[in-house]
C-alpha cells in the first residue's frame, strides 16, 4: 500500500493547479473590468439624491437625509462605495472624512453604531461599554463636527426595523438606533443615507421621527425592462479598455447575459469579470460565448443548480 497517490501524482495536483491560477495579467484586466459603474436611470436617480443631501446637509436646518432600497445585490453598496470614492477635495471637510460608511448587523445596537463611526473616524478609543456610552455619543458628534463629515451611509438599514422589535436587556442598556441616527442628524448636524431592502419602506412604522427627517425615496431597479438592460450592458462594454467585450452589446448576447445573471448587478459583475479572467489566460483578444460558459461554471460552481444559458 502506497501513501496517498504517490509523489509524482501529489505532483501532478500541484501543477494543476498552478495552472489553474490566474495570471498578474488576467488580474490586472479583471481588476479594471471591476471598477466599472455604469450610471443607469435608476442608479443616477439615487445618486443625485445623494449627491443633493451631500451638500445641504451643513448649510440647511431641515434635517436631509434619504432612503436607497432594492434588491440584494441590486448595486447599494455599490453606491455607497462609489459615492465616498470620488469625494472631491474641500475646504469644507478633512479630506475623506466628507461621507463615511457603516454596516448594520442583524440586532443592531446604540453602542455599536456609535461603534462603527468612531473607528471609521480613526477616534482613538472607539471601545463602548455601558458605561461610556453616553460619554462615546457625545465623543462621536464632536468628532463628526470636527471632521466637516457631511454625510453617513448606513448599510443593511432595514435591520432598523428589526431592532425597533427588540426587547429587554439588550435594548434597556444600549437604547433605540433610530434615536441616535435622530440625535446625529439634528446635533451635528449631518445627512443620512439608508440603503436597505423594501423593508425599509416600513421605516414610519418603525419610528415616525426618522422617517419625516429622511424624507427622499430611491429604488434600485428598472434592469428588468429590456430596452433599459441593454443600454446598461453597451454603456458597461464601452467603458472597458482591458479586455474587448464588445460581442456582449449585442442584442442578443446581452439578453443570454440577462438570463445567466436574472439582471442581478452583483451577479452581472461577477460573471463579466470571470470571463475577462478566462480570456485574457487565453490570449484571446475578444471575450466569447465559450469564456462565459467556463465563467459561469467558475464563477457559480457546478453543485450550484443552475443552467449555463452558454453551454449550448
Amino acid at each position: 500500500m502506497t501513501d496517498f497517490d504517490g509523489p509524482d501524482e501529489e505532483e501532478r495536483r500541484i501543477e494543476q493547479r498552478r495552472l489553474f491560477t490566474y495570471s498578474p495579467q488576467a488580474i490586472r484586466a479583471a481588476v479594471a473590468v471591476d471598477r466599472v459603474m455604469v450610471n443607469y436611470p435608476a442608479f443616477a436617480e439615487a445618486m443625485a439624491g445623494a449627491d443633493r443631501v451631500f451638500q445641504l446637509g451643513r448649510e440647511l436646518t431641515v434635517q436631509q437625509g434619504i432612503t436607497i432600497t432594492g434588491e440584494s445585490g441590486s448595486g447599494k453598496t455599490a453606491l455607497g462605495r462609489y459615492f465616498i470614492g470620488s469625494q472631491p477635495k474641500s475646504t469644507l471637510f478633512e479630506d475623506g472624512f466628507g461621507a463615511v460608511a457603516i454596516r448594520l448587523p442583524g440586532r443592531p445596537t446604540v453602542g455599536h453604531v456609535v461603534g462603527a463611526l468612531l473607528r471609521r473616524l480613526r477616534h482613538p478609543f472607539p471601545s463602548i461599554s455601558p458605561q461610556t456610552l453616553d460619554i462615546k455619543r457625545q465623543m462621536l458628534i464632536d468628532a463628526l463636527r470636527q471632521k466637516g463629515t457631511r454625510v453617513i451611509f448606513i448599510d443593511e438599514a432595514h435591520y432598523l426595523l428589526m431592532q425597533a422589535r427588540m426587547h429587554g436587556r439588550a435594548q434597556m442598556m444600549y437604547g433605540n438606533v433610530t434615536d441616535v441616527i435622530r440625535e446625529l442628524m439634528d446635533e451635528t448636524p449631518v445627512a443620512v443615507v439608508l440603503l436597505g431592502t423594501s423593508e425599509l419602506l416600513e421605516l414610519e412604522a418603525a419610528d415616525a421621527h426618522l422617517a419625516n427627517r429622511v424624507s427622499a425615496r430611491f429604488e434600485l431597479r428598472g434592469l428588468e425592462v429590456p430596452v433599459i438592460w441593454h443600454g446598461f450592458v453597451r454603456s458597461f462594454v464601452k467603458q472597458v479598455q482591458s479586455v474587448d467585450l464588445s460581442p456582449l452589446a449585442e442584442k442578443e448576447e446581452a439578453q443570454r447575459l440577462h438570463v445567466a445573471t436574472q439582471g442581478n448587478l452583483r451577479s452581472f459583475k461577477r460573471l463579466v469579470t470571470e470571463a475577462a479572467l478566462v480570456a485574457v489566460d487565453d490570449r484571446a483578444r475578444v471575450v466569447s460565448p465559450q469564456h462565459l460558459q467556463k465563467a459561469f461554471e467558475r464563477a457559480n460552481g457546478r453543485a450550484a443548480g443552475k443552467d449555463n444559458p452558454y453551454a449550448s
